[in-house]
């Protein structure tokens, strides 16, 4: 399922506080953060963000980053993935992206690019973010958050048939 908020708040990509609400069904995942463009003030944030293509961070260690300073995320992919699969074996398939992937943005298709991931975030320029997963709790949830209103997506994704919401 894919649901996506672009015009009911001020700030998007702002993290912490979908982590937050969404905190006891990611409790077993570690994130692989891809695709960033973000600029925190904070030297070592900015370091660890812009040292590699990635970043692969248990739900604590990014919780506690984000409240360290809960910066805007212009463009990332959070790719929540359990934490018993190995950073090597995540990192032997293709990084997910959100810039240059064009499939993110066609009707009715709702991916998780990461083959090991349970629930993909994407900030998408400052000015949308899109959740997707199978998990409706999380989506719930995430829908609290960002309320229904026009200009939102959801999208069912099912293996052979995906059934498209839309309220405009």
């Amino acid at each position: 399922m894919r649901y996506i908020s672009t015009r009911d708040r001020k700030e998007y990509s702002y993290l912490l506080e979908i982590l937050d609400a969404i905190g006891k069904y990611i409790v077993n995942y570690k994130w692989l953060i891809t695709d960033i463009e973000a600029y925190p003030l904070s030297r070592d944030l900015f370091n660890l963000i812009n040292e590699k293509d990635y970043i692969i961070l248990s739900t604590d260690k990014l919780i506690d980053s984000l409240n360290e300073e809960n910066f805007q995320w212009i463009w990332a992919v959070f790719s929540a993935i359990p934490d018993n699969i190995s950073d090597e074996e995540i990192l032997s398939y293709r990084l997910p992206n959100a810039r240059d992937n064009n499939q993110l943005y066609e009707d009715g298709v709702s991916i998780i690019q990461h083959p090991l991931a349970k629930i993909e975030i994407v900030a998408e320029d400052s000015s949308s973010i899109f959740i997707v997963t199978d998990k409706k709790e999380v989506l719930e949830t995430f829908k609290k958050i960002y309320p229904y209103r026009p200009g939102l997506h959801l999208l069912f994704l099912k293996c052979l048939l995906i059934d498209q919401f839309i309220h405009v």
